[in-house]
């Protein structure tokens, strides 16, 4: 039997990524049956392919049919796993916290809910009772509410589904009760519980800087600190990944390959096999140090068969052992595709391993960064629609001074800090008075950053695949490879240009409502989705994203229908980063019963309220009707049925609509009878979060929407974001994120 090619290997790679396409991966099976006729061809890579795609269908369908069962879901079950990821804490109220982690090795005691093996856990503890909350790397057990994992798809965003199946979560849960410790966190577990408490007592960013590059902990960098991160392009070296471990790994082999420079030594071989040992040592250490989770783990196995062949003696090229790595992993679970840290990862090791081999002499450091810097830009652009033009010269400045500097000094400090504390203590000064001291420069790069210095801009998928192939070829054809790049740096190239076209898109943001309406180069956001001060909106995860997907760069006009969080939580996120023309509703001007305005071809008409009131009454929320010549949308915010009754008195026939956003996300005290007579919708529309707590859209509402006419329901629970031109008539039917023919990884529970 030939050995596989290079071609073969990757060709086994594509197929099992292909099978991720498949509505229902049981039909990938059916491509058995061209297996003899690969054969016949003598096509090794059709075959390879074709095999490819059978073990990944085989693997869909495992997880598929493995998934946690619907009984199951929304019901309590004890639980016994351990605690993986640092518990992150949030305070709900003054005396109240919510803890929150992963929770992996995962055996639920029931038999017929045997599915999940890694949770993502919710606790919540009284200010009191901080002692009974989850303990890093301890093994407990509780009675576990699960709950099905967020579903939310919108366009210019990675689906969170993609997201949980590419880290391998199957559900969520709430904790009912208290844990109770099984097994007590290992020596490494609480040499870092000690050494994150002791530093965690400390003010100061360099000593928050210190805990994340040397423990991992990112906790004390707050949400706008992040930002600033994102403008200036450094979050990849703050955030302890595949890309952080490669550069580690590339540091140490040129700093120990150093005396193979200056001296001549017999047995070379040798030599290469301690130092390929060494850097496994090093950066093992490392790994364990910063809990070895799935992303870095996953790296420093990549990193592993890159230095077998050289521990081993075999003669296979390091860029071929790490194909090799990479088409097994994607062929043992074709979901990690899926993830954006798989994707930074391989390409990041592809290239520093290329690059170690291609750039030598005094400047072949700076030329590997500049090639990390160029060629992972357009995998920054698609899975995140931002990267740094000023990236470049700041990770020119910054990857030297903390892998070289800081990491080591801080990891050096940490074996000493048992035996040595003083000698560590500085060491650490060291490491902070390095990042100190760059704070004034990083902080007027950022104002460039904020004003010219940000690529804002999606990136489509064929636009990605070139730049991945870009870097597969930069080893072996660098002309193809620019070529290729150049090609992925054309498509990023904002082409969404303004349009005649009237749309108006109900977003997917859960529990909450945020719809958004385009009329050329004009929009108007109305509401904002769920968010607290604290941690992540719907404003940063769903609009800003789709924002830069669509090219949207101000908002003419932005209506809060009233003060409920689900429905402004993101309202200081949007007067953050994007220019507002006038803000109308909660926190803005008063809304005015009867107030029109027309964009072209597009009318609206303000029918209720002035969504101004602090304790965010429902009736008071901003109605506002969107019409064309060939479509009429009701836009209702939390109205109840008595107010939409005294609409009814007032407006009567303007109230007729083609499509009518449902309000209040299909409560049983909305909708009422009375509006339903006069809107006469063809589409009813609800924004409402998967299997949420309010059991939102109600059966009453349903079925009144079900006696009321022959109204289409459309739930962005489980379609996924809505949109619809408006300029096409009442009958054309909104386009949904989510279909039948989805991918079956973006299916729901039944």
């Amino acid at each position: 039997m030939m050995p596989l090619r290079d071609r073969d290997l990757a060709a086994l790679g594509l197929g099992a990524g292909v099978s991720l396409v498949l509505p229902m991966p049981h039909w990938g099976l059916a491509v058995t049956l061209l297996l003899p006729a690969a054969v016949r061809w003598r096509s090794a890579p059709v075959f390879a392919g074709l095999v490819g795609l059978i073990l990944g269908a085989i693997n869909g369908v495992v997880w598929h049919e493995s998934r946690l069962p619907e009984a199951c879901l929304r019901q309590e079950h004890t639980v016994i796993g351990r605690i993986s990821t640092l518990p992150r804490w949030q305070q709900l109220m003054a005396d109240q916290w919510q803890v929150s982690a992963e929770l992996d090795r995962v055996v639920v005691v029931d038999p017929g809910c045997q599915g999940p093996r890694r949770l993502w856990i919710r606790q919540y503890v009284a200010d009191n009772e901080r002692h009974k909350a989850m303990q890093y790397g301890a093994t407990v057990t509780g009675r576990v509410k699960l709950k099905p994992l967020p579903s939310q798809w919108n366009p210019g965003s990675v689906p969170d589904q993609a997201r949980s199946a590419s880290r391998s979560v199957d559900a969520s849960g709430s904790l009912k009760g208290d844990w109770r410790i099984v097994d007590e966190p290992g020596l490494l577990q609480r040499f870092r519980l000690r050494r994150l408490a002791a530093w965690s007592e400390r003010a100061g960013e360099g000593w928050v800087i210190l805990r994340a590059l040397v423990l991992g902990d990112t906790r004390g960098i707050d949400r706008d600190r992040w930002r600033d991160f994102r403008h200036l392009g450094v979050v990849h070296i703050l955030v302890i990944s595949g890309l952080h471990i490669g550069l580690l790994a590339a540091m140490c082999q040129l700093i120990l390959g150093l005396p193979r420079r200056f001296i001549t030594l017999h047995g070379d071989r040798g030599q290469s096999r301690g130092i390929a040992v060494a850097v496994l040592v090093i950066t093992g250490v490392y790994v364990v140090l910063v809990g070895a989770t799935l992303p870095v783990t996953r790296a420093y196995l990549m990193l592993v068969m890159t230095q077998v062949p050289t521990i081993l003696g075999w003669s296979t090229r390091s860029d071929r052992a790490l194909l090799l790595a990479l088409v097994a992993m994607v062929v043992w679970n074709p979901r990690v595709l899926l993830g954006a840290s798989f994707w930074l990862s391989a390409c990041a090791t592809w290239l520093l391993v290329c690059g170690l081999r291609g750039n030598r002499g005094r400047f072949g450091l700076v030329a590997l960064q500049l090639q990390m810097v160029v060629f992972l830009t357009p995998l920054t652009l698609f899975w995140f629609g931002e990267a740094s033009w000023l990236g470049m010269a700041t990770n020119l400045l910054l990857v030297p001074l903390v892998t070289l500097v800081m990491v080591p000094l801080g990891l050096i400090g940490l074996v000493l800090s048992e035996w040595t504390p003083s000698l560590a203590e500085w060491l650490w000064w060291l490491c902070r008075i390095t990042w100190e001291s760059l704070v004034p420069a990083l902080s007027m790069v950022l104002q460039y950053c904020r004003s010219i210095g940000v690529i804002q801009s999606g990136l489509s998928g064929m636009g990605f695949l070139m730049g991945v192939l870009a870097i597969g070829f930069w080893a072996h054809y660098p002309r193809h490879a620019m070529a290729l790049l150049l090609g992925a740096a054309l498509s990023a190239v904002d082409v969404n240009e303004a349009s005649e076209a009237v749309t108006l898109t109900v977003l997917d943001v859960g529990q909450g409502l945020a719809l958004i309406v385009q009329s050329g180069d004009r929009v108007l956001l109305y509401d904002t989705g769920d968010g607290r001060p604290d941690q992540l909106t719907q404003a940063d995860k769903v609009l800003l994203p789709y924002f830069r997907h669509h090219g949207i760069n101000a908002l003419d006009t932005v209506m809060i229908s009233h003060g409920d969080r689900d429905h402004s939580g993101g309202l200081d996120v949007i007067r953050q980063q994007v220019p507002i023309g006038r803000h109308l509703g909660f926190a803005g001007e008063p809304c005015r019963n009867g107030e029109r305005w027309r964009w072209e071809s597009v009318e609206f008409l303000v029918l209720n309220g002035t969504g101004q009131d602090e304790l965010s009454r429902n009736d008071e929320s901003c109605a506002l009707l969107i019409s064309t010549a060939e479509a009429r949308v009701l836009v209702l915010g939390d109205m109840s049925s008595s107010k939409e009754r005294e609409l009814v008195l007032f407006w009567r026939d303007a109230l007729a609509a083609s499509h009518l956003v449902v309000a209040h996300h299909g409560s049983r005290s909305s909708t009422s009878y009375a509006l339903l007579k006069w809107a006469r919708p063809d589409w009813a529309l609800i924004s409402a979060g998967f299997a949420n707590a309010f059991g939102h859209p109600h059966d009453e509402v349903l079925a009144r929407l079900a006696q009321a006419g022959q109204a289409v329901v459309l739930n962005t629970a489980t379609t996924g974001a809505v949109a619809m031109r408006l300029d096409q008539g009442a009958g054309v039917a909104p386009v949904r994120q989510r279909t039948r023919w989805s991918p079956y990884w973006l299916t729901l529970p039944e």
